[in-house]
């Protein structure tokens, strides 16, 4: 397919949003309130000195859990379960008898069903920002606050690479689609979606800064509450160039070895 046809996807991706962009506010209004019992229950710990968070200040902590509720919005994706349909029930037979690259079609429709959601996302994140260094005393950096931006986009290539490469797995796998809730909710707490994952210890910050997962959420927040020199984010965004490529060469290799056996098991 031409450029021109992965950019009408996208124009298309965006509509569906659009149409149902109450689901999006609903959804938005839904993780409010998670994110407000974070912010009391760090209070309450921090108060009675039982915080052990491994160097992050009290409002680095509320900083993070504010970001990190946004920023795992952002990246969230939700297109696995269209990819493990499409290879049950024989929907990607239309593509495989068409000159469509089937990875960047669907790459081109999610990131037009993300487009809006992450221009309102980013100015929320803004607010918080602002907030925080209004209310909160935290420094409003521009660079960091564009380097944070920069993170986003290969957070979102990079989340959409691991959950395409999980989906293709229905090559193998005809029940997949049942697994996607339990993978997303394990990724969202192993990336720090929920709290930084060196409050942990030296041993879960190595992890961390090994996986790839904690490049999608936890990375991108730590470079705009001050966790991280201007050397540990060019090093943060070295991993998410390389794991972006490793999940590249997987789900083609991934993709490749499926269709050459690929039968619809639905009709």
């Amino acid at each position: 397919m031409k450029p021109a046809g992965y950019g009408y996807v996208f124009a298309m991706g965006m509509q569906k949003a659009m149409a149902y962009r109450a689901d999006f506010f609903l959804s938005l209004a839904s993780c409010i309130f998670p994110i407000i019992m974070q912010v009391y229950l760090w209070t309450a710990l921090y108060a009675a000195g039982a915080a052990d968070t491994n160097g992050y200040t009290y409002e680095q902590m509320i900083l993070y859990t504010l970001l990190a509720g946004i920023t795992s919005r952002i990246v969230a994706t939700g297109f696995e379960n269209d990819v493990a349909r499409d290879i049950k029930d024989g929907g990607l037979n239309k593509y495989l008898i068409k000159p469509v690259h089937y990875g960047g079609y669907c790459f081109a429709e999610f990131a037009g069903s993300k487009a809006a959601a992450v221009v309102f996302l980013l100015l929320v994140a803004v607010a918080v920002l602002g907030g925080a260094s209004a209310w909160l005393g935290m420094p409003f950096d521009l660079l960091r606050l564009g380097l944070y931006g920069a993170s986003l986009v290969l957070a979102v290539v990079l989340n959409f690479s691991i959950l395409f490469s999980i989906a293709l797995l229905g090559f193998w796998l005809t029940e997949i689609s049942q697994l996607f809730g339990t993978i997303s909710i394990v990724i969202m707490v192993i990336s720090g979606g929920v709290f930084p994952l060196d409050i942990f210890g030296p041993a879960a910050a190595a992890a961390a800064s090994i996986l790839p997962f904690g490049y999608t959420t936890q990375f991108c927040v730590n470079i705009v509450n001050g966790q991280l020199t201007m050397n540990q984010i060019g090093l943060g965004f070295l991993a998410q160039l390389g794991w972006i490529a490793v999940f590249t060469a997987l789900h083609t290799l991934l993709w490749r070895q499926g269709a050459r056996h690929y039968t619809a098991v639905g009709g």
